[in-house]
This record gives C-alpha cells, sequence and structure tokens, in this order.
C-alpha cells in the first residue's frame, strides 16, 4: 500500500522529533531517515501538482516545515481506488 504525500511528511516530522532527543551519529541517522521520507513526499505529491524542496534545510534538525506544509496543503485531492463513498441510487432502478 502506498503512502500519501501528507503521511510521508507526517513521518519526516516524527523522525526529527524524536531525533532531537538523541546524539552524534545517532542524531545523523534520525536526520536521514526523516530526509528518505520527505523525499517520497516529493514522489508522492509529483502526480498531484509536486512540492519545491530546493530551499529546505535538509541537515537542520529543525527545519522550517512552514514551506513544505502550505505546498502540500495546495495538493490536488489524491485518487484513491476503491468503491464510492456515497451510493449512486440512480443506478439500482
Amino acid at each position: 500500500m502506498l503512502f500519501l504525500a501528507e503521511q510521508h511528511l507526517a513521518a519526516a516530522k516524527l523522525v526529527r522529533k524524536n531525533g532531537a532527543m538523541r546524539t552524534g551519529v545517532e542524531r545523523e541517522l534520525f536526520i536521514r531517515k526523516s530526509n528518505s521520507c520527505i523525499v517520497c513526499v516529493s514522489l508522492m505529491a509529483k502526480d498531484r501538482g509536486g512540492v519545491n524542496l530546493d530551499d529546505f534545510d535538509w541537515w537542520s534538525l529543525t527545519p522550517d516545515w512552514g514551506e513544505i506544509d502550505e505546498q502540500v496543503r495546495r495538493l490536488a485531492p489524491p485518487h484513491i481506488d476503491g468503491p464510492p463513498l456515497v451510493p449512486d441510487l440512480w443506478s439500482q432502478g
């Protein structure tokens, strides 16, 4: 199952937050894991309008999430395969 860009962004933030409690090499590992999630945000957002990561501070423990948050909020709604949420009453005639 694929995750949405919004889910990858939430994971990236949580991993960075957990990394704040670490030091040295262990902290760097958490930042790298978070960066992987950020790359996934970009990949999953590509078909929905995309996000620009040119100004993202990849190595900051506390990057400015505001710009990415705003871009993710502007994405087109995701297409989710599944039954309709509202039944088509006209076709049951």
